[in-house]
């Protein structure tokens, strides 16, 4: 279900439903700064970590075109968002209590995963890296929308 070929009506149906996800995440966040450098984490650690961050944001983001893994070589994840959307997801995630850094309009990077943070915590960050994505990106296609 690609966001750009769903109807208005679909769109706001969709935002209501992330809307309602995202705001359990307000309410109990996961308190994670992935922005910040961390020497204390292993390379392998980080690699095994990294992989079960990537694997919740694929089956969170898979077939919505709101973001999609891209390169970096500075960073554990990194995402290019639809464009224009990458700082709202930022704002998005750091109300919800995860810290990412967004480099320019659309991408949106994971430099470090702390070395104390566990298997939930880092689940329940994925959740909010994808769903505040994906609420971004419905913005701004309803932006588009009303315009139109």
């Amino acid at each position: 279900m690609r966001y750009t070929d769903l109807t208005k009506k679909e769109l706001q149906r969709e935002y209501t439903k992330l809307m309602r996800r995202y705001s359990d995440f307000v309410r109990c966040p996961p308190e994670l700064d992935m922005a910040a450098e961390d020497a204390l984490l292993g390379a392998s650690e980080n690699r095994r970590a990294a992989r079960h961050f990537g694997t919740v944001l694929d089956k969170e983001l898979s077939d919505t075109g709101a973001a999609q893994p891209a390169p970096a070589a500075d960073a554990v994840a990194a995402l290019a968002t639809m464009p224009g959307c990458a700082h709202r997801t930022v704002e998005l995630c750091r109300k919800a209590g995860v810290r990412f850094d967004a480099v320019d309009h659309c991408t949106v990077l994971a430099r470090v995963i702390p070395a104390d943070a566990r298997a939930e915590q880092l689940t329940r960050a994925a959740g909010v890296f994808a769903i505040s994505a994906r609420l971004a990106a419905l913005e701004s296609l309803g932006g588009v929308l009303l315009r139109s």
